[in-house]
């Protein structure tokens, strides 16, 4: 049987990420929302979140790991906006951790860029690695670790930012529009590779490719989200977020919340921001089509070192649960409140 995208996550570490989150989020000045408290603007609280500690001291970073990032889908197309976590990651170089930003081929399949995920590995010093896949990067990461075992034994943590792990509704819809319009748009602008980018995030080639490839025992894996509703919504992604709203509201332009989640991952939250918000400053490579009606940038450095940290910290810890706070069978359902909120801004 193939795997179903409510196969849930393992772990639930929702609670203490905001904790951090929230934390790094005061001590930045991070601007207040209308209920008086950041974070409630910028990560959803659904009903079965667990209470959060606002006393949390953001844990230490383990210098001892090397970071490496991986990108989305056409994220060589373009300048250094398309650069996920661009920011965040000069930031904790500062600190003093190794990140890189792994390059891959954006128009290319995952088989394809996991070749290059091994040659980053191979130019990473000896010690313990975490990679970080956003978006399409997630999918990369995951033939990287099944292709290329004997590097992958290096890898400690597997975080995915909006991954569409289970393939996108939208890559059924889009891959007869690349074939004849794009692949043309971006003639000149980045490397074609081998053109597979959008076979790669097919539903029935992600599910396949999961059913025959279980996730390696030894690695921990942690999911983050996003969904958000029309005033944080990117002009460009407006059509899509309807799209996929027809099916779950609960999207960020690019793939539902359900297509994201790693199975057997610890699920650290959902990111109130669309597909482009949560990770890469676009704005400033394309203004018209990332134009908001809520212009405030959504706190990418903060949360990318929240992301970090908190796996930082758990890494440290026994692998009782996988890394996270509370045990949980299935994706938590949404609180009425949030899905009537995103609904209503669909409508």
């Amino acid at each position: 049987m193939l795997p179903s995208p409510r196969d849930g996550v393992e772990a639930d570490g929702r609670a203490r990420f905001r904790g951090i989150f929230c934390a790094l989020s005061d001590s930045h000045g991070v601007p207040q929302a209308q209920s008086g408290d950041a974070c409630e603007g910028l990560l959803w609280r659904l009903a079965d979140e667990p209470a959060t500690d606002r006393d949390i001291v953001p844990p230490p970073l383990d210098t001892r790991l090397q970071v490496l990032v991986v990108g989305g889908a056409f994220s060589d197309c373009f300048g250094t906006a398309s650069i996920a976590y661009r920011d965040g990651i000069t930031n904790l170089e500062s600190a003093g951790l190794q990140v890189t930003a792994v390059p891959i081929s954006g128009r290319s399949s995952a088989a394809y860029n996991a070749k290059s995920i091994a040659e980053a590995m191979k130019d990473t010093p000896p010690g313990p690695v975490v990679l970080l896949g956003y978006s399409k990067g997630t999918v990369d990461i995951l033939e990287f670790l099944a292709e290329y075992p004997e590097l992958a034994g290096r890898v400690e943590a597997v975080i995915s930012v909006a991954g569409p792990v289970f393939g996108s509704e939208l890559a059924e819809r889009g891959d007869w529009a690349y074939d004849m319009f794009l692949e043309h748009a971006f003639s000149g602008r980045c490397d074609p590779g081998d053109g597979g980018v959008l076979h790669s995030l097919l539903p029935d080639v992600r599910r396949q490719w999961l059913a025959a490839h279980p996730l390696p025992a030894n690695i921990r894996f942690y999911s983050l989200l996003a969904f958000t509703s029309a005033g944080h919504m990117a002009r460009a992604l407006g059509t899509s977020w309807r799209i996929l709203a027809a099916t779950d509201p609960r999207n960020d332009g690019q793939i539902t919340i359900a297509e994201g989640v790693l199975p057997g991952s610890t699920l650290l939250g959902y990111a109130n921001a669309d597909h482009w918000g949560v990770a890469i400053d676009i704005e400033e490579e394309l203004s018209f089509l990332a134009e908001r009606d809520d212009p405030a940038p959504y706190p990418r450095a903060l949360m990318f070192e929240a992301l970090i940290r908190y796996v930082s910290d758990d890494l440290s810890a026994p692998a009782l649960t996988a890394g996270g706070d509370t045990a949980a069978s299935s994706l938590p359902a949404p609180a009425a409140a949030a899905t009537a909120a995103v609904r209503e801004a669909v409508q």
